[in-house]
């Protein structure tokens, strides 16, 4: 980068007009919606670690993944304009993957609950890696976005693992 242009984070950058109006549907719509989806489709609930084999609705390989993007996007959201009842709900989720957190720092409900055994034995297409990826994003979109730090420390013992 050229030394005149400085980068400029995200919580910094004001919109208004169309995008602006877009992006606070975002957070006041989108974002509770999305909350719901993941609650009616099994996915926050998983991360309580509760499922056994034959009950229904087994948690797949890449649930982390959807919860963690839904982090990051509400971590963008909060940057920009706070919105405690939707910072709330952010909290409570990131309690959620500090529980499900093994103690050696592993992190991911569907090898942890459905699959131990397979823990690491398909790198290419299990999803671990990915699921990793994207918590860790959404601990630093958090982190930027709020100044908490529960999912950086979270996603940092599983990078120590």
């Amino acid at each position: 980068m050229p030394n005149h242009l400085k980068a400029v984070p995200h919580h910094k950058v004001e919109l208004g007009g169309f995008w602006g109006e877009r992006q606070e549907i975002n957070r006041r719509e989108t974002l509770p919606i999305q909350y719901r989806q993941l609650a009616e489709t099994g996915r926050l609930d998983a991360l309580n670690l509760t499922w056994k084999l034959g009950d229904p609705n087994p948690p797949h390989i890449f649930w982390e993944s959807d919860v963690a993007k839904w982090i990051e996007a509400v971590g963008y959201a909060l940057g920009n304009s706070p919105d405690p009842e939707l910072e709330a709900l952010a909290d409570e989720t990131i309690e959620r993957i500090a529980k499900a957190q093994q103690p050696d720092g592993y992190l991911n409900v569907h090898f942890t609950v459905v699959e131990p055994e397979k823990r690491w034995t398909n790198v290419r297409d299990a999803h671990e890696l990915y699921c990793a990826g994207h918590l860790m994003e959404a601990a630093v979109a958090y982190y930027e976005g709020t100044g908490k730090d529960k999912l950086l420390r979270v996603m940092q013992r599983y990078a120590d693992y």
